[in-house]
Order: C-alpha cells, then structure tokens, then sequence
C-alpha cells in the first residue's frame, strides 16, 4: 500500500516545476524517461467509480487500460491495471493484454478480454480516453517518487473519428507517491512545495470536462 498526493497548478510552466523539483531539499532527480501516458477508464452505466470518488467513499476501485507512447491510435503493450483504495492509501495490479500494437479499432475486442480477466460483464462499459506527457524524479534517498504530468487532453471513448482527445486541460498535475511507512519523513517534501494538493482524480475531472459541458 503506498500513498498518492496530488497538487494542481495552473502557475507554473513546466520549466519552473522542474527547476522547483531540482531545487527540492529532497534533491529529486529523474528516476525514468518522460513519455506520453495514454489510458481507457472503465465504469458502471450507473458512474460507481465516479460517484464513490465524488462522496469520498473510503473504499475505491478504478479501473484503465493503460498504454504508453505516440500515436495515441496506436496501443503497444496495453495493460489493464486496478487500483484500490482503502481511506487515502492504495494498490494497484496490473494485468498485460498483448505486445501489439494494436489499431484503436481493436479497443472493443481488448476490452472484452479485460472483462473477461476480472470476471465482469457488460456492466463495466469504456468510457473516457485520457492522454498525458509525464515526467519522472525520484528523492536522493529513493523514499518518494515524483511525477509531473502536463499536456493532459481527454475525450469520450469511441473507435473512429478524426480526433480522439478533444479536450484539453491547462496545467500541470504533480504526484507525490510513497509506502505508508514513510509517512513521518513526508513533511520535508510537502514543506517544500508551493502547491495546493487537490483530491481531484484525472478520471473525475476528465468525465466532469468532456460529458459535462467543459470548453475545448
């Protein structure tokens, strides 16, 4: 179990996050290449992942399929990962689907064979396409890991059409991720951000934007 913490801002260009990181007393320093994070989030017809997220249900699931690189039409290696959370700690497990790469036009077929690994039906429907560029740093001392994600585009999950993403998010996401053990040594990297944390999740926020009137 580790945890999450999230901070939105739409202050700082992605230059200055970095510097600020660099700057960190923690010395954070890129702990893996940056890339571009594609995801397909799942839900009920009733929203039950959306709907636990917004009352702040103590116990979560979510589920993506989840692929990385350019173009987005294009899923290499898509892994079906599920991630729960227990109170503001969580896990995650993830499950490959095949090297590929796969056309978009194959997204029905692979999201039956996710249903088909967790046991579920036709009541687990796709829903929302998320993309994003991530970049990621890790502490000198390899306790906290750190991810800045920017560029983050949405859209309504579909197998054709000219654009995919239409819909863009201003702002950078950054994520603070930790084993729950390490949770006394956290206040030295928290002090040192000048960011709000946020409890907003990428999928709450990108159904909010795309089947919620948001601008383009």
């Amino acid at each position: 179990m580790r945890y999450e913490r999230k901070f939105k801002t739409d202050a700082a260009s992605h230059s200055a996050m970095q510097l600020i990181t660099r700057l960190h007393p923690a010395c954070f320093r890129e702990a893996f290449p940056s890339r571009w994070v594609n995801n397909l989030y799942f839900d009920s017809p009733d929203f039950t992942a959306f709907n636990d997220n917004a009352s702040g249900a103590p116990q979560r699931v979510k589920y993506r399929l989840r692929w990385y690189g350019r173009p987005f039409e294009q899923l290499h290696s898509p892994v079906l990962e599920v991630k729960w959370k227990e109170g503001e700690a969580g896990s995650k497990r993830s499950f490959p689907l095949g090297e590929g790469p796969f056309p978009i036009s194959r997204l029905a077929s692979l999201a039956d064979a996710a249903r088909r690994l967790l046991g579920r039906g036709r009541e687990l429907q796709p829903v929302l396409f998320n993309s994003y560029h991530r970049a990621y740093l890790i502490s000198a001392d390899g306790k906290f890991r750190l991810t800045i994600d920017s560029g983050l585009r949405f859209g309504p999950y579909r197998t054709t059409g000219a654009s995919f993403l239409p819909y863009a998010l201003p702002g950078l996401v950054l994520e603070v991720k930790y084993a729950i053990e390490d949770e006394p040594d956290s206040d030295v990297v928290f002090q040192n951000l000048p960011f709000r944390r946020t409890k907003s999740s990428k999928y709450a926020t990108g159904l909010e934007l795309v089947y919620g009137g948001g601008g383009k």
